[in-house]
C-alpha cells in the first residue's frame, strides 16, 4: 500500500518515490517507472495509480518478477553443485593420501598452496576435522579400543587400549579371540539401521532437503538469539508450547529423520521468520540461501510428502495423495521415485541383515519370550530346533524335565510380560532353564554402550588437556564409565 503522507508536507519528486517504493525511480528531475521503463508525470497521484493500473504496468511487472525468480533459482542449483563438489574434492584427497600412506597432519601445511592454486582448495579443511570424518581417532590421532563387558542389566568399561596399528590381527589379539574361540562377531544392528537410514539422506531425488536442513541447522548453531526469536515467533503464531528445532547430529544415528518430521509440522511457520532474519541480517549468505528455497514452496512440499512415506506401494494414502494433489501434481508420477527410493534402502538391508553373523541366534532367543511360545504351533515346543544356543544342544535330563514344564504353563498372551521378573519368578521351580534364559535375554543388540564411551572419552581428551599419558586416561575413561555401577 501506497504511505499516506501529511497534508502539510510538500510533494517532490523524490517523495513520490518514497511512497511508491520500489516502483519508480529518479533520473534527472523525471520519474521512471521500475519495470515499463517509461517516465510518468508524478504532480498528480491519480496520474501515478493509473499507470500501476494499467495493463502494460502489470504485464511488465509479472515478467519482471518472472525473472527474478529464474535467477534466484539458477543460483541456488549453481551452489547446490558448487557443495558437492566441494565434498567430491575432499573425499578424493583423503583417497590419495591413504593411498601414498601420507598422515593426514601434512594437509595443513599444504592448506596454503591448495587455497592459492587449486580451484576448490578453500574447501579443504584442517587434519582434525578430517579425521572426524573419516576414523576413530582422538585427538592426538592415536587409534583407541574400548571393551566393554555386558552382564545382564550391566554394562562395564574393562579396558581402553591404544593401538599403532589397526587391522583384524591387531583388533582380534585385543579382543581375546585367543582365550575365547566361541565369541560371535556381532555387528551393531543399531549402526545397520542407520546405514540404511543414511541411503535416503544420499538420495539424489532429496539432495535440495538435504542441503536446506544442513542450512536450517548452520543458521542456528552458535546463535541463542535466533532460538530464542524462533520460539517468540511460534507463540505468535498460536503455537501454544513450541518446541526447539532438533538439529542433526552425526554420532546421534538417524537424528537426520526427526527434523524431518519437525519440518513437515512446522514448515508454514519458517518463510515468514527468515524473512524477518533475512532484514534483520541482511549479510547472512545462509539465512538468504533458505529463504530463497522457502520461496519455491511446491518443490520443498513436494520433496517432503517423499520422505512421509514409509512403505513401497502404488498408493500414498489419502493424506499424501491430497498434499500432491493440491500441489497440482499427479500422485502416479511419484510412484517411480518413491520405488528408486525404497529400493536404495532396501540394497543396503540386503547387504546387512540376511547374512548377519547372530541373527539365527537372535531368532533362537525368542523361545525364552512365553508370548512366542504360545502362539505358534507346536514345532516351536521341540527344543533341538534351538541347538544354535550351545546350553540347548545336548540337553541333561533335568533341562529337559524343566523345559516340558516351561511348554505346558499357562500365559495370558494379552498382558506385557518383564521378562527379568518373569524368569526371577520361575528360578526356583526350573532351576537350570531360568539361569540360561536370564543369560540370553540380556544379549546386547547394538554397541550404542560402546559409542557411549568414546563420547566420554573425547570430553576427557579435549584440546587443553592433551598431555595426559595413555595410563591416566585408561583409568579416567574407566572411572567415569564405571562410576554408576
Amino acid at each position: 500500500m501506497p504511505r499516506k503522507w501529511p497534508k502539510t508536507s510538500s510533494v517532490t519528486v523524490f517523495s513520490r518515490v518514497k511512497e511508491y517504493e520500489n516502483i519508480f525511480h529518479v533520473d534527472n528531475g523525471l520519474l521512471f517507472c521500475n519495470y515499463c521503463d517509461l517516465s510518468v508525470e508524478w504532480k498528480h497521484k491519480s496520474t501515478i495509480d493509473a499507470h500501476c493500473t494499467s495493463k502494460k504496468y502489470l504485464s511488465q511487472q509479472k515478467n519482471f518478477e518472472l525473472n527474478e525468480k529464474k535467477k534466484n533459482q539458477q543460483t541456488l542449483e549453481r551452489n547446490l553443485q558448487a557443495s558437492e563438489s566441494k565434498k567430491i574434492v575432499i573425499e578424493d584427497l583423503i583417497e590419495a593420501f591413504a593411498n601414498a600412506d601420507i598422515p593426514l597432519e601434512k594437509i595443513n601445511l599444504l592448506l596454503l598452496f591448495f587455497k592459492k592454486h587449486l580451484k576448490e582448495g578453500g574447501a579443504i579443511p584442517q587434519a582434525s576435522t578430517l579425521r572426524q570424518i573419516i576414523c576413530q581417532n582422538d585427538d592426538c590421532a592415536r587409534s583407541v579400543v574400548n571393551t566393554l563387558f555386558v552382564f545382564r542389566t550391566h554394562t562395564k568399561l574393562v579396558s581402553v587400549d591404544f593401538l599403532e596399528q589397526v587391522n583384524n590381527s591387531t583388533i582380534a589379539q585385543t579382543l581375546f579371540s585367543p582365550i575365547m574361540p566361541q565369541l560371535i562377531h556381532l555387528p551393531c544392528l543399531a549402526h545397520i539401521l542407520n546405514l540404511i537410514g543414511e541411503t535416503w539422506q544420499d538420495f539424489p531425488q532429496f539432495s535440495l532437503i538435504k542441503t536446506f536442513l544442513a542450512k536450517i541447522k548452520n543458521s542456528f548453531v552458535k546463535s541463542p538469539a535466533r532460538k530464542a526469536r524462533y520460539i517468540t515467533h511460534l507463540r505468535m503464531n498460536g503455537v501454544a508450547s513450541p518446541c526447539k528445532i532438533p538439529l542433526p547430529n552425526k554420532t546421534r544415528w538417524n537424528s537426520w529423520f526427526k527434523m524431518v518430521f519437525y519440518t513437515v509440522e512446522h514448515l508454514q511457520y519458517w518463510q515468514d521468520f527468515y524473512k524477518k532474519e533475512s532484514e534483520i541480517d541482511s549479510r547472512n549468505e545462509t539465512i538468504s540461501a533458505i529463504y530463497l528455497i522457502l520461496q519455491d514452496k511446491t518443490r520443498l512440499k513436494n520433496l517432503l510428502a517423499y520422505l512421509e512415506s514409509n512403505r513401497i506401494s502404488t498408493h500414498f494414502g489419502e493424506e499424501l495423495e491430497e498434499i500432491i494433489t493440491n500441489l497440482n501434481f499427479n500422485p502416479s508420477e511419484f510412484y517411480s521415485i518413491f520405488q528408486a527410493a525404497f529400493q536404495s534402502a532396501y540394497k543396503k538391508f540386503e547387504a546387512h541383515i540376511p547374512d548377519h553373523p547372530t541373527r539365527p541366534l537372535f531368532r533362537a532367543v525368542r523361545l525364552f519370550d512365553p508370548k512366542y511360545m504360545h502362539t505358534g504351533n507346536n514345532q516351536r515346543h521341540n527344543i533341538y530346533q534351538y541347538s544354535i544356543i550351545s546350553e540347548l544342544d545336548n540337553p541333561s535330563d533335568d533341562l529337559l524335565h524343566e523345559w516340558g514344564i516351561y511348554c505346558g504353563l499357562e500365559f495370558d498372551i494379552n498382558n506385557e510380560n518383564d521378562l527379568d521378573k518373569y524368569w526371577n519368578d520361575l528360578s526356583n521351580r526350573l532351576l537350570n532353564l531360568s539361569k540360561i534364559a536370564l543369560d540370553y535375554i540380556w544379549l546386547p543388540i547394538s554397541s550404542c554402550a560402546v559409542e557411549r564411551s568414546f563420547s566420554l572419552y573425547n570430553t576427557l581428551l579435549d584440546k587443553d588437556r592433551q598431555n595426559l599419558t595413555k595410563e591416566s586416561l585408561k583409568q579416567l575413561n574407566m572411572m567415569y564409565f564405571n562410576r554408576d555401577y
